[in-house]
């Protein structure tokens, strides 16, 4: 019994629960620890000239530290380029299946970004993740390369988003209500009249065809209220014809700077040194931003170790959203890039911040003028009208006449509240051009009118990045420099062997025209597709060639001058171009597939 006892006595115990080891996680590194990631380069050594430096060693460029400081340094110069062009862009994809509109100030989908603006109507309305083969280009809306364009274009962003959801939210009577087209196409679906006939002999359409005037079904209610294809381009009409009809560009940044510095003078001290801290440390990181965008424009330094070339992939994207040409690793012809940085420039050298000549209680009576003016405008024109946008008119030119008028009058009672600026106005200053590219042009015409500042165009079918072929180095420079000193060859010549290649392709959702963006032509009838890049086969005289060269490297045969002879006597029989030529004669190298471009 008692042997029995003890042996049964282990299964009857309850299972006693073992804690979890709690998770032990090492201290975070505060500012400024010494760190290998921080250690300074050393001078570059012997060992040193074809290494990098990264976490405090000099490594070769296979190794995982060095591929994975390139994946961050490459991410961090995309991120700065897009810091800087933000809110210039904005970018309208289109469900293909609801019609369902979400916007975007990048040219990529973002899920973090996209899965916010999406409404929950019912089930399977709202997607678990965003796939892209069910999203497209819809239209795209580019402001300026200005600090004025930069404001408009998040100004937009923002009421663009807020229309949508509040279309969602609190929909129009009319657009969730039954119509004779809903009963139609509900009965269509029922079947032919006569089964429809006999359905309701055996009165089986109770509850399945809704009255007139009712409230839609839940699964159609929720479909018209997704369905945002229309909406969402008189949405676009409404808010850049509000920013057209409102102040100039030059004026509209001299208000917002303004107001900053009237609210900035009008708190505490103790508010002032927070504000004042906190706008030391955003000009701290502008700064590093500035740096980091530096990586993807300016040529590397040979001597500087530490910071990596940038990725391929980076480059490509880099490539296609700033329509730049890439070139020995970094960005070039950038043009929107460069107009905005001396626009900023420009911009920086107008405004004088000094709140002190401004007269604080002046300027709120302005402020307070102008906003009475434009809210009577606005009720007056909902009096006569019952939409905000017609053929002859709209709501926001009324607004704008009214502001001039009310900022006009109290000029002449009070006189100008800002100082007279001694310096001229930038280049920019009047500029309202927008550009608006539409996968289908017919879509525009869901708006009843357009402002005058709008230029529309075409998506283009595709987008590309674009590379340049580096020039030769080593004996092929030297007979090549040589042939253009004794002007044997001219400079037309060989640019005209140096053309720009396709690296990759992409959905097209930035340029528009041909005379808009780089293009190839036979993109222009947005049936062909770019081919696909393969490596040249080398032909058996390439190889011979390329045989024969080896072969006297290594018997080391010659003087220079007799290779640049030979090489002349090769180009006078060869006939098919200067590359050609020389690639004839010096055979074709194999490139080295690395991760960077240009070590």
């Amino acid at each position: 019994m008692a042997a029995t006892a003890a042996t049964t006595m282990a299964h009857q115990m309850p299972p006693m629960s073992i804690p979890q080891m709690p998770r032990i996680r090492p201290p975070r590194m505060l500012k400024g620890t010494k760190s290998p990631n921080t250690d300074p380069q050393p001078p570059i050594g012997p060992t040193g000239a074809s290494r990098w430096w990264v976490q405090g060693k000099w490594r070769k460029h296979n190794s995982n530290a060095i591929k994975d400081r390139a994946q961050t340094q490459s991410q961090q110069a995309v991120k700065a380029l897009q810091h800087r062009t933000h809110g210039l862009d904005i970018y309208a994809y289109r469900h293909v299946r609801t019609n369902q509109v979400v916007y975007s100030l990048t040219r990529t989908l973002q899920s973090t970004k996209v899965l916010k603006q999406l409404v929950f109507h019912g089930k399977k309305t709202v997607p678990s993740s965003v796939r892209t083969d069910m999203w497209t280009p819809h239209f795209s809306i580019h402001f300026p390369s200005t600090p004025a364009g930069a404001l408009e274009g998040l100004f937009a962003f923002q009421k663009l988003r807020e229309l949508s959801l509040q279309r969602q939210l609190s929909p129009p009577d009319d657009l969730i209500r039954v119509t004779e087209e809903d009963i139609a196409i509900i009965r269509s679906k029922l079947g032919n009249p006569v089964d429809i006939q006999e359905m309701a002999a055996r009165e089986e359409l109770t509850g399945k065809i809704p009255k007139l005037g009712e409230i839609l079904p839940k699964k159609l209610h929720a479909r018209r209220l997704m369905d945002q294809k229309a909406t969402s381009v008189a949405d676009a009409a409404f808010v850049l014809d509000w920013i057209s009809s409102g102040p100039g560009p030059l004026e509209r940044l001299v208000e917002v700077a303004t107001n900053r510095a009237v609210k900035h003078s009008q708190k505490t001290r103790r508010a002032r040194q927070r504000a004042n801290a906190i706008r030391k440390e955003e000009v701290t990181e502008q700064q590093k931003l500035e740096d980091r965008a530096s990586w993807a424009l300016e040529v590397r330094e040979r001597e500087n170790r530490s910071r990596l070339p940038l990725m391929r992939a980076a480059l490509e994207q880099l490539s296609m959203e700033h329509q730049g040409l890439i070139a020995r690793g970094r960005l070039v012809e950038a043009e929107n890039i460069h107009e905005l940085r001396d626009a900023v420039k420009e911009w920086e050298a107008f405004y004088d911040d000094d709140a002190g000549k401004i007269d604080v209680e002046a300027w709120s009576r302005r402020q307070y003028a102008l906003r009475q003016a434009e809210r009577r405008a606005i009720e007056e024109w909902f009096e006569l009208h019952d939409v905000p946008m017609s053929e002859h008119g709209s709501v926001w030119k009324n607004v704008g006449e009214a502001r001039q008028g009310a900022l006009k009058e109290f000029e002449e009672k009070e006189g100008k509240i800002l100082p007279d600026n001694d310096k001229g106005k930038p280049d920019w200053a009047e500029s309202r051009e927008v550009k608006m590219y539409w996968a289908d042009l017919n879509d525009g015409l869901f708006a009843a009118s357009w402002p005058q500042t709008v230029v529309h165009s075409r998506l283009a079918p595709f987008n590309v990045a674009r590379g340049q072929p580096r020039q030769p180095q080593g004996l092929a420079g030297a007979v090549l420099k040589e042939l253009k000193d004794s002007d044997e060859i001219d400079d037309a010549e060989t640019e005209q062997t140096r053309q720009d290649t396709i690296l990759s392709k992409s959905v097209h959702v930035i340029g528009g025209r041909l005379d808009d963006s780089w293009m190839p032509p036979e993109f222009a009838s947005g049936v062909k597709q770019p081919a696909t890049l393969q490596p040249r086969q080398p032909d058996s005289e390439d190889q011979e060639d390329s045989y024969a060269y080896d072969q006297d490297q290594e018997r080391g045969q010659g003087t220079a001058a007799e290779d640049i002879a030979a090489v002349r006597e090769d180009l006078d029989r060869s006939s098919s171009g200067i590359w050609g030529r020389l690639r004839g004669f010096f055979g074709r190298r194999k490139r080295k597939s690395t991760f960077y471009e240009d070590r």
